[in-house]
């Protein structure tokens, strides 16, 4: 699971920010906590902010650390990475992005990170540590010298040599064949990325684990149920037999005039459903696959073209240790104020970013807000009113 995410100088962040989804002493739903490796973690974390404040950049900074581990494999010495700097001052963008990730494993906690520009890696940093202990340092890369320590990380010594400029270690031990570099690439492999407002690039998922009767497909045949879509059931065919190409209708009851259930009818899902509707089928499949498989699913505007009841049923499903058992994390960017209440969110769980007068990002949550005269939001305070109102910033100033 994540414990926590520290970026800097990527996008709109130029100062170093950190989410933390480590439980904060609080009471509120305290039964959605998991307790792992010494940890007690958060299930879902929310972003809120104006138009243009970051909180979509959180999202894609984790999507980026992401993308830069797994796709440095397939990188030729010369290519370029992709590097995103803060631009709007003199400076940053020349220094590097800086990415640090925590999380559980196989019993333990990593710690890793890098810093890098478009050219080159500049520094590489990978840490353990198991319960009953303290942390240790697997290697430390500075520039083209290594720290490799022989007894925990011994897969990597030798390897210095034949890691390029712009080549990650862990990446290119994992290719060797190195089992701890390869599971921490499998655990970046499980972080799923999501656009609430497009997701027709998933809507295969979905029908694929119909089709083919997958793990999850009784979960979400239920879940339509229980969301009451206004369909009976959805028919999953593939187009010329190819199992890439699938296309779904929905079966509706048809009735006489006097209100009696005398047949269905089918309708094509792209052409007839609705906006909202379309929606849920693209990221249900997404969202049981995270949940039965312990994934990370990142989703910007996860509210777009939802009911906010639609909206808290998704997180009701993370929130419920019965259903997500493998402790699935959901973290999303939303407008949906609904949301700010503790009966579906604790005060930790509850993110703002807000622009400083430099345009760069601040992020900060609920939990660790305090008003001028330095006192903590209480949990009895409304805070969907306060948030509107103005009291925890992180909304947009018209003139």
């Amino acid at each position: 699971m994540l414990v926590n995410f520290t970026l800097k100088n990527f996008r709109s962040f130029k100062n170093e920010m950190t989410l933390s989804m480590v439980a904060a002493p609080i009471q509120e739903l305290s039964a959605a906590v998991v307790k792992t490796c010494d940890e007690e973690l958060l299930p879902v974390a929310v972003m809120y902010g104006a138009n243009s404040s970051g909180k979509s950049n959180v999202l894609k900074a984790l999507k980026g650390m992401r993308d830069v581990l797994l796709n440095s494999v397939k990188l030729n010495p010369k290519d370029r990475l992709e590097a995103e700097p803060f631009s709007l001052d003199l400076t940053s963008g020349n220094e590097p992005t800086s990415f640090e990730i925590q999380f559980t494993l196989n019993g333990s906690r990593f710690r890793y990170g890098f810093d890098y520009t478009a050219e080159a890696v500049i520094a590489e940093w990978l840490y353990e540590k198991r319960p009953g202990e303290r942390e240790f340092e697997l290697f430390l890369r500075s520039g083209n010298e290594f720290k490799i320590s022989k007894t925990r990380f011994a897969e990597g010594l030798g390897k210095q040599s034949a890691t390029p400029d712009n080549r990650l270690f862990v990446s290119l031990v994992a290719q060797l064949n190195g089992k701890v570099s390869q599971a921490i690439l499998d655990w970046f492999s499980n972080i799923d990325y999501m656009s609430g407002m497009d997701g027709k690039g998933y809507a295969g998922k979905t029908l694929e684990m119909l089709f083919l009767k997958q793990n999850g497909a009784s979960e979400i045949t239920r879940f339509f149920e229980e969301t009451n879509l206004g369909f009976m059931e959805l028919d999953v065919e593939t187009e010329n037999g190819d199992e890439k190409n699938m296309k779904s209708e929905t079966v509706h009851s048809i009735y006489d005039d006097e209100g009696n259930d005398v047949g269905v009818r089918r309708f094509p899902t792209e052409k007839m459903e609705s906006e909202g509707t379309k929606k849920i089928i693209e990221i249900a499949g997404p969202i049981f696959d995270a949940i039965l498989n312990g994934k990370i699913l990142i989703v910007d505007e996860l509210d777009a073209k939802l009911h906010p009841f639609l909206t808290r049923k998704i997180i009701s499903l993370f929130m419920d240790k019965g259903i997500n058992s493998k402790g699935a994390q959901l973290i999303f960017a939303t407008h949906d104020t609904n949301l700010l209440n503790i009966q579906y969110l604790r005060r930790d769980q509850i993110w703002f970013t807000e622009k400083d007068k430099s345009d760069s990002t601040d992020l900060y949550s609920l939990v660790e807000f305090r008003d001028d005269a330095g006192n903590k939001v209480r949990n009895d305070r409304n805070i969907e009113k306060d948030y509107i109102n103005g009291r925890f910033g992180a909304i947009p100033f018209m003139s």
